[in-house]
């Protein structure tokens, strides 16, 4: 009997996993990233990370100051680039997923920032996104796989406050099917 209501409670927790997932990760108004996979566009390797502004500097032209800070750069990133920074120290993970998948199982090393309080939770994560680009590492977010558009719309955002970032299209998924 024990062994059935354990199933039935598995069952169900798949079920609601898959329901949060459905509702998190619409294909409403998606955003591609153009290019091949690994390669950011435009060039050859991932957004160095020094090559975003969060605020403009002190005597910044006077465009510059009516314009804001200077807008982040997207990038993608493929699965061989993303375990070779991670091997080298050089990257800072954001899961994007809720934080329910994120307890659940994630990419060792990330931290949760789901998209859904993006909003809420930035002015905390902040200090640790300057950190990590003070450490020379590339910010990478990652949701649950390609089809899943929430790393790119909070890439996006982060692109809006000067932060450039990469996205991990595969995701999830992936990173799972691969063994790593």
């Amino acid at each position: 009997m024990k062994n059935k209501i354990v199933s039935v409670k598995g069952k169900l927790r798949g079920a609601l996993a898959g329901s949060v997932l459905m509702v998190s990760c619409t294909n409403q108004g998606e955003e591609r990233v153009e290019g091949r996979p690994g390669s950011p566009v435009g060039s050859a390797r991932p957004a160095p990370a020094s090559a975003r502004s969060a605020e403009p500097a002190q005597g910044v032209s006077d465009v510059e100051a009516e314009n804001g800070p200077a807008r982040g750069q997207i990038t993608p990133m493929d699965i061989g680039t993303l375990f070779q920074l991670r091997e080298e120290e050089r990257v800072f993970l954001v899961d994007v997923r809720p934080g329910f998948f994120h307890a659940l199982n994630h990419i060792p090393g990330s931290i949760s920032m789901p998209l859904k309080k993006l909003e809420d939770q930035l002015p905390g994560f902040r200090p640790q996104f300057e950190a990590a680009l003070a450490d020379g590492k590339v910010i990478v977010l990652y949701c649950t796989d390609e089809n899943c558009p929430d790393g790119l719309r909070a890439a996006s955002r982060l692109a809006e406050l000067g932060y450039s970032t990469s996205v991990y299209k595969g995701g999830w998924k992936e990173w799972k099917a691969s063994g790593l």
